[in-house]
């Protein structure tokens, strides 16, 4: 009887000990969980980067040979086209100038904060030529936004940054890459 009382008293101590690492896990302390951005900050890393870097809205506006202002055309799924105007930076500028990037890299990931993902090779972050497929003269970068049609995005409404890209050729959907609220952009 004595053993029976040990055993149910060890597995009483195993399971509290069990119960309290797992509520110090949930409250944030010593179990891996997503990394937290600070508001009005990109966060860039990866496998292909030389160091974890961050960016606020300000450093980003300070850019100056970056900056883009344009107005981009907009083919969504359902075959609705419209122009948007945007001020925002070159995102190749971003990378090749202010981050250090390893040889490999090869895939950049534009991660949303509510989790969204749109995936692009190297090649395409890099190109210059993007298309309206209304005025084939238009050419576009892609660029980290963070003001359309002349107002700023408010970051009490989520991270303030939106990626926006032109089409690669006529009649293709390019609004389905533009993700709103970047976080995070990760080079691998």
């Amino acid at each position: 009887m004595q053993w029976l009382c040990q055993c149910v008293y060890k597995n009483k101590a195993a399971t509290i000990t069990f119960l309290l690492l797992l509520i110090t896990c949930a409250a944030g302390c010593g179990c891996a969980q997503s990394e937290k951005v600070p508001r009005g900050t990109v966060v860039i890393k990866g496998d292909a980067v030389q160091s974890r870097a961050s960016f606020t809205l300000d450093e980003l506006k300070s850019m100056e040979d970056g900056l883009v202002e344009a107005t981009y055309f907009a083919l969504n799924s359902y075959g609705s086209k419209e122009y948007v105007h945007f001020k925002g930076v070159w995102v190749w500028h971003l990378l090749n100038e202010k981050v250090s990037l390893q040889d490999h890299a090869s895939r950049v990931t534009f991660i949303a904060e509510d989790g969204y993902e749109v995936e692009f090779p190297l090649e395409d972050i890099k190109r210059e030529d993007y298309i309206d497929e209304q005025n084939p003269q238009t050419k576009y970068k892609m660029i980290l936004a963070w003001e359309e049609n002349g107002r700023e995005y408010n970051p009490e409404k989520g991270n303030p940054f939106q990626l926006v890209v032109g089409q690669r050729e006529p009649g293709e959907a390019n609004r389905p890459y533009w993700v709103r609220n970047v976080m995070i952009i990760r080079i691998d």
